[in-house]
């Protein structure tokens, strides 16, 4: 009996089998006579109305079409706003820790383009003035076998020197202050907030700045979250003996796992983490890292706000973290010259506590602050909140012109009220929502912002009182050694950070479906961003491109990075004119107005590339 059952039900598959095709030709041809007609009585899209079905092709191909051009048709120097070249070495430098090439530069030489003034006599690696004492514990891969079509890689755990400023090349930031900010690595995370990205990717940046050291990680506009305030631990005491069963597996993870994170070991042991943790901290078992943080404050207020409103116990209770290391008011951003702009399908339960904010609405932030209007508001408020927290406090601005800071700088000089930094942005900058107008118009570009920036501080006898971060697309170390030379003390890095934690270029971060997961908060695509692994490609690229400073400080024959100037760059336009900066200035009566005219006139005509 069963066997005959067998026998039926093996037929009827059979049976099935065979006339699959049939069926599946005639479905096929049902699907292209719905769709036809679909196609040929809807009103909406006139390519379907004349041409029903075809029509299709031109739909599928747009959008395929950023895939193909950013793959195949483009070549490594073309895409935008990353290129090919600048996201490989990117990607070089949080895997390997290295960005060597070989077969030469791919660079187009006959284009408009700053370049370094090599040295004679370079420095050698013993002759420079790095702080190197403190290695990292972190994790590299290195390449097993290679094909065409995979790639076997494994990843190791290695030590690599962390190429930090010494203490007397430091940046010191409100050095007037209570409480100075004191910077050795030039290199930090730029201000992107929570809910613009996942909260998994602010831990993966934060955990990584944290294992780096000396860097920095500004909060972004939206207040500063728990994940800003990640913390990694490390074993100091290998022959402590716990003597509850916990508290040892707790010790044998972390020592098997550096800088296992205050969330993973939450995750892992449970509530009671947190107390085991705080225990050994204060019998000095273990030790503990976070991020230094430059809390923004953006037209919005979120972080400083209470019923929509400025309210300044919230302000203080963010602002004295001891994370918080400076206060920066963002008054402007390269990507959108106004208030910010968060879509309502970003915004979660946890968001909108944190910023104070309705679920089902887009946040979008006044175009200016409501609190002022004018400079002697402004300085009002950089006045007082110095005064209150006793830290630095700075402002972040984007040049339009030629004396897009004249004002600033003459109000500074007349009343001796002044920020303690300024952040510049160039028009190239931009990770979150913005619109297209906004992006390709407004600002002028991060070289010509830094020149204009400096020049006019110098004019004004300001300079040396302020520290000058500049952003806006410095992803490797050849463009922020430019960056320096111009006039930055400091640089931000904001898309290379997040093609650090695995950004593949989507252009999708303001919709919530990220395919990476770095800018979404929908659980499926966040879980792309493993904080245990990303937050080392972080840490790699930060001390990867500080050790990449050093190297070309080194060809530059000097012995630090800060001590980049002018005289260490050159712009080579594309009609073979190459001009020495300290030079032209010494040339013209008009030092301020003519040099900056100088560069912002070549980088229009000639298309100058920074991105």
């Amino acid at each position: 009996m069963l066997h005959d059952k067998g026998v039926f039900h093996l037929s009827i598959i059979i049976s099935f089998l065979e006339k699959l095709p049939l069926i599946v030709f005639y479905g096929l041809i049902i699907l292209l006579i719905y769709l036809y007609l679909k196609d040929k009585y809807q009103n909406q899209h006139s390519i379907l109305k004349t041409h029903p079905v075809l029509g299709r092709l031109r739909y599928i191909f747009e959008m395929i079409g950023p895939e193909f051009r950013q793959y195949w048709f483009l070549n490594d120097k073309e895409g935008r706003p990353v290129d090919r070249d600048t996201q490989e070495t990117i990607a070089k430098a949080g895997k390997y820790a290295n960005t060597v090439i070989g077969f030469g530069s791919k660079k187009n030489f006959d284009k408009t383009d700053f370049y370094l003034t090599n040295s004679l006599f370079p420095l050698n690696v013993n002759e420079l003035e790095v702080d190197n004492t403190t290695p990292i514990e972190t994790y590299t891969y290195r390449i097993v076998n290679e094909s065409l079509t995979s790639r076997k890689e494994k990843r190791h755990q290695v030590q690599i020197k962390p190429w930090h400023l010494t203490d007397e090349n430091s940046i010191i930031i409100g050095k007037d202050r209570e409480h100075p900010f004191r910077v050795k690595g030039l290199v930090g995370i730029s201000a992107m907030s929570y809910g613009a990205l996942s909260k998994s990717a602010v831990k993966a940046l934060a955990q990584g700045v944290a294992i780096s050291g000396g860097s920095f990680m500004n909060t972004g506009e939206g207040g500063i979250s728990p994940y800003h305030l990640s913390k990694v631990y490390h074993l100091i005491d290998s022959t402590y003996e716990p003597s509850d069963r916990q508290t040892k597996r707790l010790l044998k993870y972390i020592e098997h796992n550096p800088h296992a994170s205050n969330f993973e070991l939450e995750k892992r042991f449970g509530e009671n983490a947190p107390q085991i943790v705080t225990d050994l901290l204060e019998k000095g078992i273990i030790g503990e890292r976070g991020a230094d943080l430059i809390f923004q404050v953006g037209s919005g207020l979120f972080g400083a706000r209470k019923d929509g409103k400025y309210h300044e116990e919230t302000f203080l209770e963010n602002a004295l973290k001891p994370e918080v290391k400076a206060i920066e008011i963002k008054l402007a951003q390269g990507a959108k010259v106004r208030g910010g702009k968060l879509p309502k399908e970003k915004i979660t339960p946890e968001i909108a506590e944190i910023r104070g904010v309705e679920m089902g609405k887009d946040v979008e932030s006044p175009n200016r602050f409501p609190l002022f209007s004018d400079m002697k508001g402004l300085f009002k408020m950089i006045t007082h909140w110095q005064e209150i927290t006793g830290k630095p406090v700075g402002i972040k601005v984007v040049a339009g012109d030629n004396h897009s800071f004249d004002k600033l700088a003459s109000y500074m000089k007349e009343t001796g009220q002044k920020p303690d930094f300024i952040s510049i942005d160039g028009a190239e900058g931009g990770t979150g929502a913005t619109y297209q107008e906004m992006a390709d118009s407004l600002g002028l570009p991060i070289f010509s912002g830094i020149l204009i920036l400096d020049q006019t501080l110098r004019k004004y006898g300001l300079r040396d009182e302020i520290k000058i971060i500049a952003s806006g697309m410095l992803a490797t170390a050849n463009k922020m050694a430019v960056a320096l030379s111009l006039g930055a003390d400091l640089i931000y890095i904001a898309r290379a950070a997040m093609n650090t934690v695995g950004c593949i270029n989507a252009g999708k971060c303001h919709t919530n479906l990220c395919p990476v997961g770095i800018t979404s908060h929908l659980p499926h695509l966040e879980a792309g961003v493993v904080v245990e692994e990303k937050k080392f490609r972080t840490a790699n690229y930060l001390t990867t491109m500080r050790e990449g400073l050093f190297m070309l400080g080194a060809s530059c024959g000097i012995p630090s990075p800060s001590k980049f100037s002018k005289k260490h760059v050159v712009l080579r336009t594309a009609d073979n004119d190459v001009k020495k900066f300290t030079d032209y200035v010494e040339e013209t009566a008009s030092p301020h107005d003519a040099h900056v005219e100088y560069i912002v006139k070549h980088e229009e005509r000639h298309e100058l590339v920074n991105s």
